[in-house]
């Protein structure tokens, strides 16, 4: 879709407020727009926390594992030499296999002289989506947010294929506006993430974990050459390390977001913030100028 604009909303930590941020700009936009949210937080998805939608399944993910027939192979030594992730170990006499480290590239199936290795399909994961509910005609919600998650498999530890389907999904939606709640960090999975996107929202909070992190996730949208503004929450608890680090590197601060009872009430009951009272959705309105003067 030629006018689609995708926006990711990241951190450089975890706790930060990303989660609370990307739900409420999703359902403040809905007003207005249909909006397509997507949770790549796999490992732990929360966002479903407070929209309360049911799911149903979308799509399986999963990897092409490689499955050795000791009958056939000659232990040459290949595979495991070819092999970047160091996912084989050939013994004399048997070919060791590390799943957890296996990416799925397939390159020892295809130099396997004596064709002694197949695939086996390996579940990670899975894509689910919301079921569209009726909307109240009463409602603030005028369009209806679009919802997909998935989520790793207890006990996996690659969740970058689960990130990379979400995302394939997300630039085939037909919609104006898709966000992205992508995992915390700096580390491979907030990198596939990252690929492609048009803007960052990148969250943080006034302490010295948080500048630290926010710092190193700054690095890396420059790296990927993806335009982004920063949100300060809790911006009135700690001291002006972001506002220091905004005005010395001529940052876009988009928003500050006070330490507020009221915000921990609903958070604590699981509800969003927009559409429980008109201070809120200014709130989020405020952010979404923000967004649309950085980027006109």
């Amino acid at each position: 879709m030629e006018s689609q604009t995708i926006i990711g909303v990241a951190s450089g930590k975890g706790g930060t407020g990303k989660t609370t941020v990307a739900v409420n700009l999703s359902l403040y936009l809905s007003k207005e727009q249909e909006v397509v949210l997507f949770d790549l937080d796999v490992e732990e998805p929360n966002d479903n926390h407070f929209l309360k939608r049911t799911m149903e399944p979308f799509q399986e993910v999963g990897l092409m594992r490689p499955d050795v027939d000791e009958e056939i192979c000659s232990h040459c030594g290949l595979c495991a030499e070819l092999c970047e992730f160091n996912a084989l170990a050939v013994l004399p006499n048997q070919v060791m296999i590390f799943p957890e480290l296996c990416h799925g590239c397939g390159l020892c199936t295809l130099s396997c002289p004596l064709n002694a290795i197949t695939e086996r399909f390996h579940k990670l994961g899975i894509v689910r989506k919301s079921k569209t509910p009726s909307i109240d005609e009463s409602s603030i919600y005028k369009k209806q947010i679009t919802f997909f998650e998935g989520t790793l498999n207890v006990g996996e530890a690659i969740a970058t294929p689960i990130i990379h389907e979400l995302k394939k999904i997300a630039f085939n939606q037909q919609t104006e506006y898709v966000i992205l709640d992508l995992p915390p960090g700096s580390a491979c999975p907030v990198v596939e993430g990252l690929n492609d996107l048009d803007y960052v929202i990148l969250v943080t909070e006034p302490t010295p974990a948080g500048e630290h992190d926010l710092k190193i996730a700054i690095e890396l949208v420059k790296i990927l050459n993806i335009p982004f503004g920063i949100v300060n929450n809790r911006y009135d608890i700690g001291d002006d390390c972001i506002n220091r680090l905004v005005e010395e590197n001529d940052y876009t601060l988009l928003l500050e977001i006070p330490h507020d009872n009221e915000i921990l009430h609903l958070y604590s009951h699981g509800l969003p913030l927009v559409g429980t009272t008109k201070k809120f959705d200014e709130l989020f309105g405020k952010l979404w100028n923000a967004i649309k003067e950085e980027n006109k």
